[in-house]
């Protein structure tokens, strides 16, 4: 498999930056103009930069993933390392603009948005999520995660209303689909808003019927909470909170291509989804016998498409302390409420707390453990669940996503790239 690289200087970065323009992909640099540019630079070392690249075409050529895209940039000049394919039945490449399913990395959007009605005076972060959506005021929290003999959770009420601030934080209570230990939590992967028909207000109002795993405020709960975030916003704003996103944030950064609806013809030039069988080959995750599942509602937690170069529009609108060029869309105090702790270590699980992880508004924070795969002290970061990630690191400017797509199983090959990719993007920085 060929890789292919660009290396630009601040003009190209800018350009592709820039809110409204597009930037033409750039035919593959020869190794020589490669080289050239990387001895020039004084933003990135070469020989982690060869590095960097190096180890994608290896994890690529070893079918470790289908492909790879990712970007780093930082004081205006943007490295793009893209290796494999999109797709290896046909063979086409993976590309910067490939789109893919972010998952997980919705989360930061959402608060984004969020963030943007606090700002306008739309939302207050105390506000009682009920304000909102009043099928929270009547939510319950569960004293057992298993029913009484009637089939029925044992709850109390909730001794102070789900916030706002709660919600952005996860420290509302509310549960998600990764507990198969518990009656409650398989409750909760029975009733997963991924899956049958509904608006984004159905989904919400089928959610709030479902216990609580915790009393509001009491501990960080990884949850639905950026999707019930999402109704806010619609309720908040009077927009659908697609509509609300496109407007206001996606336009304005040029994000042309990230949506949480595709048409049939881009879902045919998006990367497909793997997954690692038994036989440790790739298989596509979706096939015949198992259709994709194609959403019809805005999921604020997990439901966007998108494309390296878009999230890195965003990411570095975040680098920018909510500026990126001559757009403003938030301002410098509220990025700094988004990338400060708010989570307490006792409330943190201990594999969060233990390795020195915070939490700040949608957004992991890195610790005062200084080490490369968590990042150094004051990054941020958050990732999908089929391996796409990002981090943000303000006290070296830089700004750096990684997309591929992978579902994990138990046969899914060396686990997260996370693993080696960051610490390989840290390697570039000049030492």
């Amino acid at each position: 498999m060929l890789l292919r690289s660009v290396w630009a200087g601040a003009a190209f970065a800018l350009l592709a930056l820039a809110p409204g323009c597009s930037q033409p992909a750039e035919p593959a640099q020869s190794a020589a103009a490669h080289a050239d540019a990387a001895t020039s630079s004084e933003n990135f070392d070469p020989t982690g930069l060869a590095r960097f690249d190096a180890a994608f075409q290896d994890h690529a050529d070893r079918q470790v993933r289908a492909g790879y895209a990712a970007i780093l940039i930082r004081n205006g000049e943007t490295h793009i390392v893209t290796a494999g394919v999109r797709d290896v039945a046909n063979g086409e490449p993976m590309l910067a603009d490939t789109q893919v399913r972010l998952a997980s990395m919705t989360k930061p959007v959402t608060a984004v948005a969020v963030m943007m009605l606090v700002e306008s005076g739309d939302i207050a972060l105390d506000d009682p999520v009920a304000n909102y959506i009043p099928a929270f005021a009547a939510t319950r929290v569960a004293t057992s995660y298993e029913p009484d003999v009637d089939g029925n959770y044992p709850t109390v009420p909730q001794a102070s209303p789900i916030t706002i601030r709660e919600l952005l934080t996860h420290t509302g209570g509310v549960g998600y689909i990764f507990d198969n230990d518990t009656s409650l939590g398989r409750d909760y992967m029975e009733h997963t808003l991924y899956q049958g028909t509904g608006d984004l207000a159905e989904k919400i109002n089928q959610l709030a019927a479902l216990p609580l795993y915790a009393q509001p405020g009491e501990r960080w709960i990884y949850s639905y909470s950026n999707d019930i975030l999402g109704r806010v916003v619609e309720v908040a704003s009077g927009m659908p909170f697609q509509d609300f996103l496109q407007t206001r944030l996606f336009d304005p950064l040029g994000m042309t291509n990230t949506t949480f609806f595709v048409t049939d013809a881009q879902m045919a030039e998006a990367a497909t989804l793997y997954l690692h069988g038994e036989d440790g080959q790739l298989h596509p995750a979706y096939s015949p016998d198992n259709p994709e599942y194609r959403p019809s509602w805005a999921s604020g937690g997990g439901g966007l498409i998108s494309t390296a170069m878009d999230y890195s529009r965003f990411a570095s609108m975040l680098l920018g302390n909510g500026r990126l060029g001559d757009v403003t869309i938030l301002r410098h105090a509220s990025v700094a409420m988004m990338t400060s702790n708010h989570v307490a270590p006792s409330q943190m699980p201990p594999d969060m707390a233990g390795l020195g992880y915070g939490f700040g508004v949608g957004i992991a924070l890195a610790g005062t453990d200084d080490t490369p795969a968590l990042g150094i002290p004051g990054d941020y970061s958050w990732g999908g669940l089929f391996d796409t990630d990002f981090f943000v690191s303000p006290s070296t400017g830089l700004v750096a996503v990684m997309m591929t797509q992978e579902i994990p199983t138990a046969y899914m090959p060396e686990g997260r790239t996370r693993s080696w990719w960051r610490s390989a993007a840290y390697a570039t920085l000049p030492q």
